[in-house]
């Protein structure tokens, strides 16, 4: 065989392969994966520690297996400050986050790479500006996600919200909430929609929001967790919260708003109350 030859055989190889990995891997490593029988003691974890679990209707049910199936395949988790990482841990926060993609493709989490599990509430670095003065400060957090692909939790906060499945308060489906809303490419409280529905979206989130501050600022008191009024982001995540956990008042207080949430995690949390 011609050295031309032989290079062009290892050249056409190179690029079937460099398509395959590309275009076709992840596709074919996840339905490798889903081959395998989703454990039974994976199963009581979820009965245990997702109460919505098992409300759902069986095909929910195998989808949200699947899912965590995936989750759990794909994603590294860390445990920080002596906090040891264990399958309880690993369902409780997979199960909770897809929840919110149940209803639409798991590519939405294609970015999330590593969940960073603290034993409670941390501290980090916070950052503030006065105007041309920047200054750092350290916060007590319970959860934070960022665009790099990660997300921190308190995994106190966690057993809080596995305790109490109808409070205001879910920190896993809160910093969920943000990776689906960096899938544009910013946090900025409106995740990826078109046409109609992004412009439905935009008015619906706007008056919501503007209402939740004036609300606050005339000193009435809301039902919505106040933290929603800090920014438009915070405002999606403490609504996708309320939309889980609490989608029977979140739809009287703000039907308009529970139908955009509705049309876009193409779910009805009212079905399985």
């Amino acid at each position: 065989m011609s050295p031309a030859l032989t290079f062009a055989l290892f050249a056409a190889v190179a690029i079937a392969f460099a398509v395959f990995y590309l275009f076709f891997y992840r596709n074919w490593r996840r339905r490798r994966e889903l081959q395998r029988p989703f454990p039974r003691a994976w199963r009581k974890l979820l009965v245990a520690q997702v109460p919505i679990y098992g409300r759902l209707p069986p095909a929910l049910k195998q989808k949200l297996e699947q899912y965590v199936q995936l989750f759990l395949s794909e994603k590294t988790f860390y445990g920080c400050d002596g906090f040891e990482v264990d399958d309880r841990v690993r369902v409780t926060i997979a199960g909770h986050a897809c929840l919110l993609i149940l209803a639409r493709s798991y590519s939405d989490y294609d970015e999330v790479r590593s969940i960073l599990v603290y034993p409670g509430p941390y501290f980090a670095t916070g950052y503030h500006q006065d105007g041309y003065i920047v200054g750092t400060e350290q916060e007590v957090r319970s959860g934070e996600a960022s665009t790099f692909g990660q997300v921190v939790l308190s995994w106190d906060d966690c057993e809080f919200a596995v305790r109490h499945p109808d409070s205001e308060h879910n920190v896993i489906l809160h910093e969920f909430a943000h990776q689906l809303d960096y899938l544009d490419g910013s946090a900025d409280g409106a995740p990826p929609l078109s046409g109609a529905l992004a412009q439905q979206w935009q008015q619906t989130m706007t008056d919501a929001y503007g209402e939740l501050r004036r609300s606050l600022r005339q000193h009435h008191e809301s039902w919505l967790d106040p933290y929603g009024a800090t920014e438009p982001a915070e405002f999606f995540a403490v609504l996708t919260e309320a939309f889980f956990q609490q989608p029977t008042q979140l739809r009287q207080a703000q039907p308009e708003v529970y139908a955009a949430l509705r049309e876009f995690y193409r779910l009805d949390p009212t079905a399985f109350k």
